[in-house]
């Protein structure tokens, strides 16, 4: 790094490290704070004239299962200026661009039904039915004027993040590699009038491993119904239980997709490659090269886990309920074949060695060894079950709070 950066970012008090600039930086400092785009604009000296706060979403409404940024407006005129300015915290995640923006740290959050981290990020309660008979409230306080900037912000909760369900079994492992064989020895020299020895052969590869099989999916069983909150006149409320257990609300016209998808197998080992075969000791005659080993042959790629199994039991009060709901069973990918080993190259002939004014042959190379064949990929897994069929649900809706089945 140039001396004079080094010397400029140690003065602001900044650490350099990996060649990343970071840290805190004094006066005078703000164009190395632009680089790293951290250059914030601090309120300390500032007059605040007038605040607000909102959600960086176009629709005004949390959804349960999705986080939201909070944004924090000003209008600021700040120390020596004249003009008022309007500003605002900055957006997105940590590595965002923050120059010219307000940094959260100038304010303090707490929020009902959901937790708030310190760059603004929103996490909701999951539980739809918590938040079914209420709002979403967010208190935002300025911490340098906390009686004049204290702020209570509230959102209805909505269902349109929560479009699907399920699981998939878990994959199969990997076959391991097998291992690559071992060089060939050179062969010991002779000298002008005795041959030298032969190279000794590469030794063959190893076998790459199969894989394992992919595992099954899961068993899930969804009971449907519509239902009435203190916001909307309707809802799906989904209850799922089995191998996946949740309770959903869900808008009555949004698709929603529920998976029971198999476990993809897993991938064959790679063959291991054949050893180099040994040089050829000098001598009259030089002698010849050691065969290359063979390479071997790849694994075999694991078998796709079977589909699991879904039903569906929907109110038949509502015959719609099931044609917005997609039920997905499918089996999972077979694994990948392993790789061929390579064949190991045959070691080189010993040059000839004679008497001054004669000339003595040189040893032939090895032969390289073949190559291994590449193994078999794993079949698919066979598609699981899905249904969908009326049925009594009430008792599966009666003790749910904040919900009205319709």
């Amino acid at each position: 790094m140039n001396k004079s950066w080094a010397t400029r970012a140690v003065v602001c008090g900044l650490a350099i490290g990996s060649g990343i600039i970071s840290g805190t930086a004094g006066a005078g400092c703000g164009f190395l704070k632009s680089i790293t785009g951290d250059n914030t604009i601090s309120l300390e000296s500032a007059q605040v004239k007038a605040m607000s706060v909102d959600i960086r979403r176009d629709q005004k409404t949390i959804c349960p299962r999705a986080p939201v940024q909070l944004a924090v407006f000003a209008d600021v005129v700040r120390e020596g200026e004249s003009a008022t300015e309007k500003l605002e915290t900055w957006s997105g995640a940590r590595n965002a661009n923050k120059n010219d923006k307000l940094d959260f740290s100038e304010f303090g959050f707490q929020g009902k039904f959901g937790a708030i981290d310190d760059i603004g990020w929103f996490s909701p309660n999951p539980d739809v039915l918590e938040t079914a008979a209420a709002e979403f409230a967010i208190t935002t306080t300025y911490k340098r004027q906390p009686a004049e900037f204290t702020f209570t912000t509230t959102y209805k909760p909505d269902y349109t993040c929560i479009k699907d369900s399920g699981k998939s079994g878990g994959s199969g492992a990997t076959g391991p590699a097998g291992a690559s064989g071992e060089a060939g020895n050179a062969g010991s020299s002779g000298s002008t009038t005795s041959a030298g020895a032969a190279g000794s052969d590469g030794s063959n590869g190893g076998a790459g491993a199969s894989a394992t099989d992919g595992e099954p999916g899961p068993r899930i069983s969804i009971f449907a119904t519509m239902v009435k909150t203190a916001h909307y006149e309707r809802l799906v409320a989904l209850v799922i239980s089995g191998d996946v257990s949740d309770v959903l609300l869900v808008p009555e016209s949004q698709p929603f997709t529920v998976r029971a998808i198999g476990g993809d197998g897993g991938g064959g080992g790679p063959g291991g490659n054949g050893g180099h075969g040994g040089q050829g000791g000098q001598g009259n005659p030089g002698a010849n090269g050691g065969r290359g080993g063979i390479g071997a042959n790849g694994g075999a790629g694991g078998r796709g886990g079977r589909g699991g199994d879904i039903e569906l039991t929907f109110d038949p009060r509502f015959a719609e309920i099931p044609t917005h709901i997609k039920l997905m069973v499918d089996g999972g990918a077979g694994g990948a074949p392993g790789s061929a080993g390579r064949g190991g190259p045959g070691g080189s002939g010993g040059s000839g060695l004679a008497p001054p004014g004669q000339t003595a042959a040189s040893g032939t190379s090895g032969s390289s060894g073949t190559d291994g064949t590449a193994g078999a990929a794993g079949p698919s897994g066979q598609n699981g079950t899905a249904r969908a069929v009326p049925g009594d649900v009430g008792a599966r809706f009666k003790s749910l709070r904040n919900l009205e089945v319709l």
